[in-house]
């Protein structure tokens, strides 16, 4: 018998567009801190963006978490400090993340949060984190990302993947 699906399949182009749509979407959400943003966020488009944001980022985050275990994606220990931090809340010690560790993190987060800053703490230059909060065998964890450089850097290691 021949079947139609027999794994779950989440080719490179699908990481790439999911990263290209969280890209746009972080440096959306980052411009709403910026004084001379021309955009108010109503009720329903707050509820519109964390529904898109939300979405694309699980999705992304699945994508990914798909192609590490059969070493699709052989970079799942690589460090990206430019795009994630990690603390575990006891120890309030900053450390890089990988990005198994970032997609994990996505997955389970109990909470997730992204702030619109005051006009007087935003810059036209300012990069805003997406903060994740969750727990893992009791130990309370945070991690914050800025999505737009994770998803460059997902772009890049996926580059490298293929130009092996």
């Amino acid at each position: 018998m021949k079947h139609i699906l027999n794994e779950h399949r989440q080719d490179f182009s699908e990481i790439r567009r999911l990263c290209l749509i969280c890209h746009g979407l972080d440096y959306t959400t980052s411009s709403l801190s910026i004084p001379t943003s021309r955009l108010r966020v109503s009720e329903a488009t707050e509820a519109t963006i964390q529904n898109l944001v939300s979405s694309y980022l699980l999705n992304l985050a699945v994508a990914i978490r798909i192609n590490l275990y059969p070493n699709k994606i052989e970079f799942k220990d690589v460090e990206l400090p430019q795009s994630g931090w990690l603390y575990y809340d006891e120890e309030l010690v900053c450390r890089p993340v990988t990005l198994k560790q970032v997609c994990d993190k996505i997955i389970h987060a109990d909470t997730v949060s992204k702030p619109i800053l005051p006009e007087v703490m935003a810059r036209k230059d300012c990069k805003i984190c997406i903060q994740f909060k969750g727990k893992e065998f009791k130990r309370k964890w945070t991690l914050d990302i800025v999505l737009e450089y994770f998803a460059e850097d997902v772009l890049h290691i996926l580059d490298d993947i293929e130009n092996q």
